[in-house]
């Protein structure tokens, strides 16, 4: 036997073994976590983190009563930095959404790892009205726009992740309909234009902090259009 033929049969077996050994794995978070339960409710879970989570955008969209004059205007213009944010924000967090229920709506059944990775995208999403406030208070500072950048990427990356998860091949019981490999590398192609868009205009905006908003929103706006056109 030649070398080439004993290193094909050593590969074969440690990937024997391997896939042995995941399997025992999974076998034992199924009898320590129960096996895949329905996804109508996990979903329904996310719907409400999201709802959650564009409401409390708006708390801080407020103008002081009992103002005449130039000094409505001035609170008006100083509200720009926040009105800005909040439609920045939604527009992400709408096409997060969409994004969500396009991936779980292939899903019929979740198992742990799907509801610990969504929990983790979730956590997200929860905590997004926090660097929102940061991006409308601080919309000058650069540490401010690298801390919203940093919760709107990581949130894009996990659903990547997610959907790459759900629909490999090894998971297609977790599926309600089958997923076409075209379909799963055209939407993956999808996710990945969005994340390095996103963080390619990043060094563009941490040098023009104060229009950091203006620009990312005028970018997804554009990106939008090329999207409905192209189809």
């Amino acid at each position: 036997m030649s070398v080439g033929q004993r290193a094909r049969g050593w590969l074969r077996e440690w990937q024997a073994r391997r896939r042995a050994r995941l399997e025992e794995q999974r076998d034992r978070q199924r009898a320590l976590w129960g096996g895949p339960v329905d996804a109508g409710r996990v979903l329904a879970f996310s719907d409400a983190i999201f709802a959650i989570a564009i409401t409390l955008l708006t708390l801080g969209l407020a103008v002081r009563p009992g103002l005449h004059g130039s000094a409505f205007t001035r609170e008006l213009r100083d509200l720009l930095p926040s009105l800005g944010a909040y439609a920045l924000s939604f527009i992400i967090l709408g096409q997060l959404w969409l994004i969500h229920h396009r991936l779980f709506s292939v899903i019929a059944q979740v198992d742990r790892h799907i509801m610990v990775r969504n929990l983790a995208f979730l956590g997200l999403i929860a905590i997004m009205p926090f660097p929102v406030r940061l991006l409308s208070d601080y919309h000058d500072r650069p540490l401010a726009i690298a801390v919203y950048a940093l919760t709107v990427i990581l949130a894009m990356l996990d659903q990547r992740l997610l959907w790459t998860y759900v629909t490999g091949p090894e998971r297609r019981q977790l599926l309600s309909e089958s997923v076409p490999d075209q379909v799963r590398q055209d939407f993956t192609r999808t996710l990945d234009i969005g994340v390095l868009v996103f963080g390619a205009v990043v060094p563009l905006v941490m040098f023009t902090p104060r229009f950091a908003a203006l620009i990312w929103l005028v970018m997804l706006l554009v990106q939008l259009i090329v999207a409905r056109v192209g189809r």
